[in-house]
């Protein structure tokens, strides 16, 4: 990052922004992309892309809508580009390889379409590798059919980041089944979920850690209140969610009791990698800030051709050479099997953080230079988007504090505080 921000400094200030972007985002084939799969991708988003995505809008918005999205999930299952990495005999391909998910990503980017629910991904993921088979029938073909949604029952008003924290209880009754009773908070997708992998405390006489059991919970139980929350930016991504007296059997644990963070943190670290894989809409933001940089101005002057303009681009350009050198060398370790320490912790700041300079820079300049023409409007709005949702963005996968914690006591060392 100091080398690339300092050969910045020493770019003369009239930097042709646009060329450099160009060089840095400009493709080149390594090999491990065939060209075949990334062929198909496109063309499955070209057929079936239910609409535009926006940034914070990511919950449907009217039934219409939400019925487009689980079928545009389901047509992503069938093609066998969500769910690939699946054993066979749940319904994953035979012939998938690591890399073709990150080419889906990169490419439902690129076409704005809607991206893969984190919570189900998150869902699936625990289903595979802790579910026993019974549950593993019950619920993985209905994620695939796009009738089953997951939500992550995680976080609470008193314990966001730090999860160990968690108060909500789960009690068992002398015929095994689980009284749940607490909050949860912050819950993406909840309202229209009909499931949750919930976090649940069913003992305080261990450590934090040791106490904690996963559960799926159905949000249709009786005594589960979910109450909707509104983001700044207009949309219902989050939820409060109330658990008063629910009623679980034993079968709906998920791994072994008490054993729950395991099975919490081994979701988590997928997550983790699927938010610093996303480093190509840092790309697609940038388009749009130099989109309006070249369409905004005063007196004839194009705000890309300012001095000062051109050199904040070009620094924001910088950070996300940065990010991106970091990133994919980081897939790429993580692909090999040799995945340095806290990695992923450093690859989801990179890209939450640079996402958020670049998205509130192209608000700056397009609220600064109102009315706007319309060959700069849709760049300012999905950049407006961007900017509302780039804290949430800071915050999901765990909270730029959080892994910077991390990443001080695993990759630095340094002592706790006391």
């Amino acid at each position: 990052m100091r080398r690339v921000l300092v050969n910045a400094a020493q770019h003369p200030t009239n930097t042709d922004v646009v060329a450099l972007l160009g060089a840095l985002t400009a493709r080149t084939d390594d090999g491990s992309d065939p060209a075949d799969f990334r062929h198909r991708v496109r063309e499955v988003i070209a057929r079936h892309r239910p609409h535009e995505a926006r940034e914070g809008h990511r919950a449907p918005e009217s039934p219409e809508q939400e019925r487009a999205l689980r079928d545009w999930y389901r047509t992503l299952y069938d093609e066998g580009l969500l769910g690939a990495s699946w054993p066979s005999v749940w319904g994953g391909r035979e012939d998938w390889e690591p890399r073709q998910d990150l080419v889906l990503t990169e490419e439902l980017i690129r076409a704005r379409a809607p991206r893969p629910i984190d919570q189900v991904g998150l869902a699936s993921h625990v289903l595979l590798e802790f579910g026993t088979d019974e549950q593993k029938r019950k619920h993985l073909a209905p994620i695939r059919e796009g009738r089953d949604i997951w939500c992550q029952l995680f976080s609470e008003p008193g314990a966001g980041s730090d999860l160990a924290g968690i108060t909500a209880r789960a009690t068992r009754r002398e015929d095994g089944s689980w009284v749940l009773a607490g909050q949860k908070t912050w819950t993406t997708d909840g309202h229209w979920a009909q499931f949750g992998l919930a976090l649940l405390r069913t003992s305080t006489e261990t450590k934090r850690h040791a106490g904690i059991t996963a559960f799926i919970v159905p949000m249709d139980s009786p005594g589960l209140e979910v109450r909707p929350k509104p983001t700044i930016g207009g949309a219902y991504e989050f939820n409060d969610v109330f658990l008063d007296g629910v009623v679980l059997a034993p079968e709906q644990v998920v791994g072994e009791v008490g054993r729950g963070w395991s099975v919490a943190m081994s979701g988590l670290d997928l997550e983790r990698f699927t938010v610093g894989a996303n480093v190509v809409l840092l790309e697609l933001l940038l388009t749009d800030v130099r989109t309006v940089a070249e369409n905004v101005g005063a007196d004839g002057d194009r705000l890309i051709d300012r001095a000062d303009i051109a050199a904040r681009i070009t620094d924001l350009i910088s950070q996300f050479a940065a990010a991106k050198c970091f990133l994919d060398s980081h897939i790429t370790r993580a692909l090999a099997g040799v995945e340095g320490e806290a990695e992923a912790p450093i690859a989801k700041i990179l890209y939450s953080e640079t996402y958020n300079r670049i998205a509130r820079f192209g608000v700056e300049i397009a609220t600064a230079h109102q009315p706007l023409p319309a060959t700069a409007a849709g760049a300012a709005q999905r950049l407006q988007d961007a900017w509302l949702w780039s804290r949430a963005l800071t915050i999901s996968g765990g909270s730029s504090e959080v892994m910077r914690n991390i990443i001080g006591k695993r990759r630095l060392r340094l002592p706790s505080a006391r």
